[in-house]
């Protein structure tokens, strides 16, 4: 039987992705969500591969990923390059690269995609699936201004744009924020339309601290997508005496290995024992995951925190319960106004659904280069 490989490079797969309109992204992500609840309470996690990592002398970071389901199988490889010098003599991290390699049941190719777009893509969309959930989100600070960043800010607007009155951008590099919120500005007049005012916090300001803390102190929503080595901000800075009126959202996915905790390991504990948390194992409460097995021996800041599987709760699981009417009035009231952290470690098959999704719209816009009898 004849079968086309089609290759989709980085702007082809950046263009079909940043034009879908707000009805394909949320179709995008239902596709993104029976893969998790597949994933998390079908069977699927039986025959998933350990994802594998190698750190290189240099700073090189190299994930290895393979996927399968009934109907498909594929790898991905992502790179993330040794930190290099600017111009100006600062170390900045180059973007990430990589391949995401797609094959049928019969191991047939089908389909090779430059992973940088699709992971930062992917990445966020499952991140927002537990945001969506939230009943206010006026208020968005986003700590990094690399791809992910720029991604949470780009679905942000077009998902929730008409909600939301500010994001500001938190990053080393005032610069690159700068850059990140020209750029995501224009992308909006064209996509989206919000009306929503994009900040910068520059870190170099003397009152930095200050300003931080009262910007943290008001947000609705914070997304931490830093591969930082000690947290990008307090406990107290984001809860301060308790007396907030209403209660954050944070998501962290930048850190993805055990040395690395982008949130503090004590908010997670604090979000986990609250007396207004949720939990269905017996705990006091739950923080958000998508992985529980690999976020108990990848993520940093929930291995230092302490947690244990029963004070997890996965977001295959919620999207199972919502789907089959099992949700509880405690359960939706946690999730739309308490306090909620969500650490996303990323999950293999999330790859496979965003990859053959991506696919199908390449074949429907007739793009990119198709390889006949490969």
């Amino acid at each position: 039987m004849a079968n086309n490989l089609v290759v989709l490079n980085d702007s082809i797969v950046h263009d079909l992705l940043i034009s879908l309109p707000k009805d394909d992204i949320i179709k995008f992500q239902h596709a993104l969500e029976d893969s998790l609840i597949e994933f998390t309470v079908g069977e699927e996690s039986k025959y998933q591969p350990t994802p594998d990592f190698v750190n290189r002398p240099t700073g090189q970071k190299t994930l290895f990923r393979t996927f399968s389901s009934p109907d498909a199988v594929g790898t991905k490889i992502v790179v993330t390059p040794a930190p290099v010098k600017d111009a100006a003599g600062n170390t900045v991290n180059p973007p990430l690269n990589g391949v995401l390699a797609l094959c049928d049941a019969t191991g047939r190719p089908t389909g090779l995609l430059n992973a940088g777009e699709v992971t930062g893509y992917r990445t966020t969309l499952c991140a927002l699936i537990p945001w969506m959930w939230r009943r206010c989100t006026e208020d968005v600070v986003i700590f990094g201004a690399g791809k992910q960043g720029l991604w949470h800010t780009r679905l942000a607007l077009a998902l929730r744009g008409d909600e939301i009155k500010n994001i500001t951008i938190v990053n080393r590099s005032a610069a690159r924020a700068q850059a990140l919120v020209e750029q995501a500005g224009e992308e909006n007049q064209k996509f989206w339309k919000s009306s929503a005012t994009l900040n910068v916090l520059d870190p170099s300001q003397s009152d930095y601290e200050q300003r931080l803390e009262a910007l943290l102190s008001t947000a609705d929503t914070v997304f931490c997508t830093v591969g930082s080595m000690t947290p990008l901000f307090s406990l107290k800075s984001i809860l301060g005496e308790g007396t907030r009126r209403r209660l954050p959202f944070v998501g962290g996915i930048g850190s993805w290995q055990p040395d690395m905790v982008e949130m503090d390991p004590e908010m997670l504990r604090h979000a986990a024992t609250r007396s207004d948390s949720y939990s269905h194992k017996g705990a006091s409460g739950s923080i958000v995951v998508d992985d529980m097995d690999e976020c108990l021996v990848k993520s940093g800041e929930v291995i230092q925190s302490g947690l244990k599987a029963d004070q997890m709760v996965q977001v295959g699981e919620v999207l199972s319960w919502k789907r089959g009417s099992k949700s509880t009035e405690s359960l939706e009231s946690w999730l739309g106004e308490g306090f909620v952290v969500y650490k996303g470690i990323g999950v293999s098959v999330t790859d496979l659904a965003a990859g053959n999704a991506i696919l199908e719209l390449a074949k429907a816009r007739n793009v990119g280069v198709s390889i006949p009898n490969f």
